[in-house]
């Protein structure tokens, strides 16, 4: 068995699943049908997923270094420290976000928009703890080969300040996120968007 990978909190292992490629058919996204805390119990969660392309299923084991709420807005939270994510990288995390951005546009109710929005500005915000005080991310900010490739052929999509002005036309995340918590208590099912 390999060793458990370190996530901030279980949401960015949930969000580690919809970037990484499946090893059978290399498709995916990975799509979570169950967690469970394995036998070393503590900050260790174990999640079941299966592949939506060719429906293999697995299971991954992460150490989780941060506790978060079942309900309310910190429920969301992906890393409440300036670290980036050890997991997922730069260009992952800007995959979310357009991916979430997309599905924000499409979502049949406000209540889903308005969770899908805040969902992708968390991302985004994840994406800036990859940079320094340079425009540019270093290149240890990649480490999927994806990422790598797309930024060696396009170093100026990911310009620090192009990243700034996509994030300062989402709502304020505050607002995103006393917004998405009177959804919740108005009975919005939030856990459905970790089970499309």
């Amino acid at each position: 068995m390999s060793d458990p990978l370190r996530a901030h909190t279980v949401n960015e292992a949930r969000y580690y699943l919809a970037v990484t490629p499946c090893d059978r058919c290399g498709g995916g996204p990975w799509v979570l049908i169950g967690r469970e805390a394995p036998p070393r119990g503590g900050a260790a969660a174990r999640l079941e997923a299966r592949c939506r392309q060719c429906q293999a299923e697995t299971s991954f084991d992460f150490l989780c270094e941060h506790p978060v709420p079942d309900r309310g807005p910190e429920a969301e939270c992906v890393n409440p420290t300036p670290a980036p994510s050890h997991i997922i990288d730069l260009g992952q995390w800007l995959s979310l976000f357009y991916l979430l951005i997309e599905s924000a546009a499409s979502e049949p109710t406000a209540a889903g928009a308005r969770r899908a929005s805040y969902q992708a500005a968390l991302c985004l915000g994840e994406a800036l703890k990859f940079y320094a005080d340079d425009e540019l991310p270093p290149l240890s900010a990649f480490f999927a080969p994806r990422s790598v490739e797309a930024f060696r052929e396009h170093p100026e999509r990911f310009a620090r300040q192009a990243l700034r002005d996509m994030q300062a036309k989402l709502p304020a995340l505050p607002r995103l996120a006393r917004r998405v918590a009177r959804d919740e208590k108005a009975g919005t099912r939030w856990w459905r968007v970790w089970r499309r």
